[in-house]
C-alpha cells in the first residue's frame, strides 16, 4: 500500500475538495473543478516519477439548483 497513491477530486458545499488515499486530511480546496484536478494530476504525475503509482479519482460535479424560483413562489402562495 506504501507505492499506491489515490487521490480523490471531490465538490464540497461549492468548491473542490481533493484527498489523498482517504485520509482525512484535506490536501487543497478549490473554487473549480479544472483547478482541483490540475492539483491531483500534478500530484499524480511526481509520485509516477518515482516510481509509484497513483490514481486521480473524480467525482461527479454536484447538482446544484437554483432556490430563488422556489422562494419566490412560496412568497406568492403565502401572500394568497
Amino acid at each position: 500500500m506504501a507505492d499506491d497513491n489515490n487521490y480523490f477530486v471531490r465538490p464540497v458545499s461549492g468548491v473542490w475538495h481533493v484527498t489523498w488515499n482517504d485520509a482525512p486530511d484535506l490536501i487543497g480546496s478549490y473554487p473549480c473543478q479544472p483547478e482541483a484536478v490540475g492539483v491531483a494530476e500534478l500530484l499524480a504525475k511526481h509520485m509516477r516519477a518515482q516510481g509509484k503509482t497513483a490514481k486521480v479519482h473524480v467525482a461527479e460535479p454536484e447538482v446544484r439548483r437554483a432556490t430563488w424560483g422556489r422562494s419566490i413562489v412560496n412568497t406568492a402562495q403565502a401572500a394568497a
